[in-house]
């Protein structure tokens, strides 16, 4: 049985050294007076700073330990800083005070005097539903990594949310799903960018930025609140539209496009982000709250369809390194089905896909040169393996996952 498998043995210590290493980088590439681009930082390192901590919370003097402050103390205060300038939108990654507050209460149990921010943070994203555009939507309108199904994932975990915090919200997503054929979903930005342009016109279907994601966080919001009629409205046009969207692709696989009316299907690994692990993820929460057993075998069948593929050997390309796109997310959501579903060979998968990572080390530690993040970063590989060998497991809610 591995250590994973376990539950009982520590990480290796070269992923400590890692989680070292990656944690002196961010500290050190955060000057005294800014925080660099929007996009190369997010909450990564409070959550790594806190699972390298949590084994010694810092309680008797508030941000670091009485002696010389370890890398997880040096980069928590380091992020802390990272605050003084606000956040440019309500959403979890960049800038995003949904991701600051993610920080935050990952970061609460080992730094208790962040509790005041913390609960700061909270009161202003739940009054933000203003921020979003109801029509002619980017992806920051709805999705999990900028938008409000981001928001609604951090504010349904918090338990010390009250239910009227997830109201404005939740009603703007499910309003998003007054149709069955969820038209208000269609992306109505980004014509002709070479990035973005695909989903022009279209309805993504990945957890990032489409209707798994969305169905992820309504999901959520219907645990933590209840099950309303609007919410299982919303769930059931939600996992309706993703099962008339799945397709099979050579040798059993099922898949979807990267939005809907896309006739290419996905090439590369699937990912957190896209393609089937994330959707059928999302698929299995969503059946889990409509108490839908048909729904439940199909999200099992996919998931499994990418356990066969795995081990078929028939992959496009090497797995990343990033929660997003790579392993770290592949892993994380292969201990999802084994813990939550118990689906044949997920726990195999994961254990294999952790051993290759604790091979690549070296390669984790020339990303943090370059990133340092959680989504696309050093901080998420190492954020996976250390949780994945017993780490505090409240920061996966972010990602939809438990």
């Amino acid at each position: 049985m591995s250590p994973v498998s376990a539950q009982q043995a520590a990480a290796p210590a070269a992923v400590y050294d890692t989680a070292h290493h990656v944690l002196t980088a961010f500290a050190r590439a955060i000057g005294a007076d800014e925080r660099g681009a929007e996009y190369s930082i997010d909450f990564g390192p409070a959550v790594l700073a806190a699972l390298v901590g949590q084994d010694h919370p810092h309680a008797d003097s508030g941000l670091g330990p009485p002696a010389e402050p370890g890398p997880e103390a040096s980069a928590f205060v380091a992020w802390l800083r990272t605050l003084r300038e606000g956040c440019t939108h309500p959403g979890l990654f960049g800038w995003g005070l949904a991701g600051y507050l993610q920080g935050l209460n990952t970061a609460r149990p080992v730094w208790p005097a962040v509790a005041g921010l913390a609960d700061a943070a909270r009161a202003e994203l739940s009054d933000c539903a203003h921020r979003w555009r109801p029509d002619r939507m980017g992806w920051l309108d709805y999705d999990v990594v900028t938008g409000p199904a981001g928001s609604l994932l951090v504010l349904a975990a918090d338990p010390r949310s009250a239910p009227r915090d997830l109201t404005a919200t939740t009603g703007h997503l499910t309003r998003l799903c007054d149709t069955p054929e969820l038209t208000a979903l269609r992306v109505g930005r980004y014509r002709g960018e070479d990035l973005r342009g695909f989903n022009y016109g279209r309805i993504n279907t990945g957890i990032a930025h489409g209707a798994a994601g969305v169905a992820l966080a309504l999901a959520a919001a219907a645990r933590a609140t209840g099950l309303t009629a609007d919410l299982g409205t919303a769930l059931t046009r939600l996992a309706t539209w993703l099962r008339g969207e799945s397709r099979i692709a050579p040798g059993g696989l099922i898949t979807w496009p990267h939005a809907g009316g896309v006739a290419e299907l996905p090439r590369g690994p699937q990912a957190w982000c896209y393609g089937t692990p994330g959707v059928a993820w999302a698929l299995w929460e969503t059946a889990g709250v409509l108490g839908d057993a048909e729904l439940a075998d199909f999200a099992l069948d996919a998931a499994a369809s990418v356990l066969r593929w795995y081990d078929s050997g028939d992959t496009a390309a090497p797995l990343g390194l990033t929660l997003c796109h790579g392993a770290p997310g592949l892993a994380l959501l292969c201990d999802a089905f084994d813990r939550y579903a118990a689906l044949p060979g997920a726990g195999p998968l994961r254990d294999r896909l952790v051993s290759e990572l604790l091979g690549r080390q070296d390669e984790v530690i020339a990303l943090a040169d370059e990133d340092t993040t959680l989504l696309s970063g050093a901080s998420g590989a190492c954020a996976a393996l250390l949780t994945l060998y017993g780490g505090d497991r409240g920061w996966l809610s972010a990602f939809g996952l438990r």
